[in-house]
């Protein structure tokens, strides 16, 4: 399972893959306190924003598109 982290500040975008939630998490909560604006897509396509990140980390979070919104790409 491939999860994409997509973080943006300012003028610099950055594209980084991890194989597991944790993971991806972990980098992407580091990105946010830096400042950048940051989001996760899962292998399954759902987009999950900086303030759904925990849902990634529980057996509800993926494959569960009802509660999934769409961020937008930058």
């Amino acid at each position: 399972m491939t999860f994409i982290i997509e973080a943006v500040k300012d003028d610099c975008r950055t594209v980084d893959f991890r194989s597991s939630a944790i993971v991806a998490v972990i980098l992407a909560r580091k990105l946010a306190e830096s400042g950048f604006v940051v989001s996760i897509t899962a292998p399954d396509g759902q987009l999950f924003s900086a303030d759904q990140f925990n849902r990634l980390l529980t057996s509800k979070g993926l494959g569960s598109d009802s509660m999934a919104q769409d961020v937008g790409r930058r």
